[in-house]
């Protein structure tokens, strides 16, 4: 075989190697995206609809706290509130993130999880108000101000790490020379009482 041909024949299989590394970078590239593009997604929708939840049941919750609320007509949309709350932290569950935002997508669905423990307990400040029995009073009004304070934390934790999340580009998914990681820890559940007994406006 001539030289010249053999040269060629080298220079093309470089050419075609390089060719196909260069196409599993992209396809590993593109596949990555897609799949921080859709997780996302699934977390900004999930942050949307607990503000559509969250937001003006609080504002119930505090009216009812001030006196001037309807707690029987809180009482009957509650359930459909839980509901829908429970909803949403079992969509969080499935959600699959990529790697490197594993922590954060845990620390998502710890909050989601947080706003449906302070609508059960809200529940029991309900009941203990509804039941109008002497002495109920206080503990009524404790439990429906955590429940209030513990609904509004989780709901701005969660707008604040569903921020983080949508702020990454696929370029910080790449793994870094040497970069080991590390196996994410289960969270533990966190206390979903506020220990504080004053409200967001100091009384």
């Amino acid at each position: 075989m001539p030289q010249g041909t053999l040269i060629w024949l080298l220079v093309f299989a470089v050419l075609g190697l390089l060719f196909l590394v260069t196409a599993r970078r992209m396809s590993t590239l593109i596949g990555r995206t897609r799949d921080l593009e859709r997780f996302q997604k699934g977390v900004h929708s999930l942050e949307r609809r607990l503000g559509t939840l969250a937001d003006p049941f609080v504002g119930q919750l505090d009216e009812i706290r001030r006196r001037s609320g309807n707690p029987e007509g809180v009482a009957e949309i509650l359930p459909g509130t839980q509901d829908a709350l429970r909803t949403l932290a079992a969509e969080g569950r499935t959600l699959r993130a990529p790697g490197r935002l594993a922590d954060p997508a845990v620390a998502f669905v710890v909050e989601l999880e947080r706003a449906v423990r302070a609508a059960d307990l809200v529940e029991h400040g309900l009941n203990a108000l509804l039941a109008d029995r002497g002495g109920r009073d206080l503990e009524a009004q404790t439990s429906l101000k955590r429940g209030a304070l513990n609904l509004r934390h989780a709901r701005d934790a969660a707008t604040r790490i569903a921020g983080e999340i949508g702020a990454v580009s696929p370029a910080d998914l790449v793994p870094r020379p040497g970069e080991v990681r590390r196996p994410t820890a289960a969270p533990s559940m966190p206390t979903y009482l506020v220990d504080a007994d004053i409200d967001v406006e100091g009384r």
